[in-house]
């Protein structure tokens, strides 16, 4: 039987931000009064307001109600038509017409719409509302997956926003940097960047005139995934209910919401919790006619019923999505649409179907230059391998995945450097040109939901490198793996041996890990570390212990953890050399274990 394994591999289908995407402190700042008003903003008084209120309220509207949100843009439009608003409302319809057409998965409309805002802004000397309308065009090709692109374009709309003193842009552009740092398990870097948008929050909230503003549920997710990326869980999950209760939280990000929370808890292990969220989500009535968020919620639910163990109603959700992707084109969807479904058809024991779909959305990713959603496949092929004791197999799929590792990672060099490039201009210390006495300042009317259905099923992600019981605050969300670093340069520089142990979790109930761990922390010392790391895998780092130290310490936890497993254990174990960090010491442990396990199945 091919175990299914809760923390799963699987990432959201929106789009590969592994992974989506999303607090140990109290974020930012709480919602004034002003705000939670707006959320009770009636269409009935639409035609009553300002066409500057009517912008807000289209901008709190769209990611909830997309459709809804596009009717009343057309009408806006039609008015402007009549009785030609001002530039600055022009351009502010533009935009929430941009981000509008991104939360209906129109995204190459986004692209175009915000290429000509940005050539309208030159047009009528507003250049500091370009960065907002460059913002959305970032957002736009990262749904298209495009993220070499999207990178590019959100570094040059951060140096505008530096430049033209637009703190609400200089926002929009940290937290995407953050979000895609996060998904890229550089977390330290994804770290700071929230650190900046948390400082800049209440400036940009004051802005005046307003043009696009990050709301603090928005905010709130991206930092409950970087916690819970981090290792934080619990506390990850005490912000996602917060941002269930929020009074903005409604609509698609009410439904979206609950399908985090019910993650969240499948990788605690609790499935009670993730049930009763699951069921939460099917309560709250999704928007009429809206036949892509269904798809998209089709999705997730499936997701939750194969872990779960609802494997009928999980193929039948999935079989659903896939339905809609194909018509609609969307291969990057309908690729991990396939992926989840192999899954589900290992789980059926339907091994010929599997297979099948595998060898389908590889070939895909791999033309496609999808390096990270070729890491995932290769690791399913890899999971699936070892546990029918096929281990050469396994070994095979374990170097695919580490050459795909190696595209993935110059991909994100590439990127880097162009992001550097992009960048290489000098531009003052943010404190310098954010001076907020240049800026006009009131209370805003409105906390704008951008992104918010985008970013929300974003965060269905997988969640690399977490360590349980982590304290992680505000101030120190990226320690954790700060400390990982420093621990293996701290060796290297003073010479000392350091030997990581690696452990396949896969065939343990959550619960279980988490008891075993408790045990195992109780007997390792106390400069010893336990990471939880990328689809149910236990690394411990042992500093001063070589190899033969090791093996020692791997007698000491064999009958720890083997009550809680089937089978012969196998540790993988790897030295430190000079050039090792902490990826390519899990890449040597995990060929070590494949190979012992090779060698035992060949020796029977």
């Amino acid at each position: 039987m091919f175990l299914l394994s809760v923390p799963s591999c699987i990432k959201g289908l929106i789009s590969p931000t592994r992974a989506i995407f999303f607090t140990a402190i109290l974020l930012i700042i709480s919602l004034t009064p002003a705000t939670s008003a707006t959320t009770e903003f009636s269409e009935q008084d639409f035609e009553t307001k300002t066409v500057n209120q009517k912008l807000d309220y289209l901008s709190w509207l769209s990611p909830q109600y997309p459709n809804r949100a596009k009717s009343l843009i057309d009408q806006l439009e039609v008015s402007h038509q009549h009785q030609p608003f001002s530039d600055t409302l022009f351009l502010k319809l533009q935009l929430v017409s941009c981000f509008n057409f991104i939360d209906l998965g129109q995204n190459e409309q986004a692209v175009e719409l915000a290429k000509q805002g940005a050539d309208n802004t030159k047009m009528m000397r507003i250049d500091q509302a370009k960065a907002y309308f460059l913002a959305c065009e970032a957002s736009a090709y990262d749904s298209l997956g495009k993220y070499t692109l999207s990178t590019l374009i959100n570094e040059e709309a951060i140096k505008l926003a530096k430049q033209y003193n637009q703190p609400q842009a200089l926002l929009l552009g940290f937290v995407a940097r953050s979000l895609r740092e996060n998904i890229n398990g550089n977390y330290a870097q994804a770290s700071e960047s929230i650190k900046v948008a948390k400082e800049l929050y209440p400036t940009a909230k004051r802005q005046l005139p307003s043009w696009y503003m990050v709301p603090a549920p928005y905010l709130k997710m991206i930092m409950s995934n970087l916690l819970y990326s981090s290792g934080d869980e619990q506390t990850a999950l005490e912000y996602a209910k917060e941002i269930q209760t929020d009074p903005q939280t409604n609509g698609a990000i009410a439904i979206s919401t609950a399908f985090y929370l019910a993650r969240i808890s499948l990788s605690q292990g609790d499935l009670v919790a993730a049930q009763n969220y699951l069921n939460q989500s099917k309560k709250i009535p999704p928007e009429l006619g809206n036949i892509r968020n269904q798809a998209l919620f089709n999705a997730q639910i499936a997701y939750i019923e194969l872990h779960l163990g609802n494997l009928s109603a999980a193929e039948q959700a999935i079989n659903k999505s896939l339905l809609h992707f194909i018509d609609t084109a969307d291969d990057l969807k309908v690729m991990r649409a396939k992926r989840t479904l192999s899954l589900i058809y290992f789980a059926q024991h339907k091994t010929v179907e599997a297979f099948t779909l595998m060898a389908d959305i590889i070939k895909q990713a791999d033309n496609s230059e999808q390096y990270f959603d070729l890491i995932e496949f290769h690791q399913i092929l890899s999971d699936y391998y070892e546990q029918q004791n096929q281990f050469e197999l396994a070994l095979k799929q374990q170097k695919l995945k580490f050459n795909a590792g190696q595209k993935a990672n110059q991909q994100l060099s590439n990127s880097r450097i162009d992001q550097i490039k992009a960048s290489r201009e000098p531009i003052e210390n943010i404190s310098n040109e954010i001076n907020a006495s240049s800026l006009m300042f009131q209370a805003q009317n409105v906390a704008l939901l951008s992104l918010g259905i985008f970013i929300l099923l974003a965060s269905f992600v997988v969640f690399m490198y977490r360590k349980p019981k982590a304290n992680i605050t505000s101030e120190n969300v990226n320690d954790p793996l700060q400390r990982i670093d420093a621990l293996l340069s701290q060796a290297k520089q003073s010479h000392y041996p350091l030997t990581l142990l690696l452990l396949d979790t896969h065939q343990m109930r959550e619960v279980d890990v988490a008891i075993a761990q408790e045990e195992i922390q109780h007997t390792l010392r106390e400069q010893d570390k336990i990471l939880r790391v990328e689809c149910n895998r236990m690394a411990i780092l042992l500093p001063f212990a070589s190899e033969e130290g090791a093996l020692k310490v791997i007698g000491q936890l064999t009958p720890i953890i083997q009550p809680y497993v089937s089978g012969k254990l196998h540790f993988g174990c790897a030295s430190l050399q000079q050039l090792d960090n902490l990826e390519t010491l899990l890449k040597r442990a995990e060929l070590n274990k494949l190979s012992q396990q090779q060698k035992q199945f060949g020796d029977k």
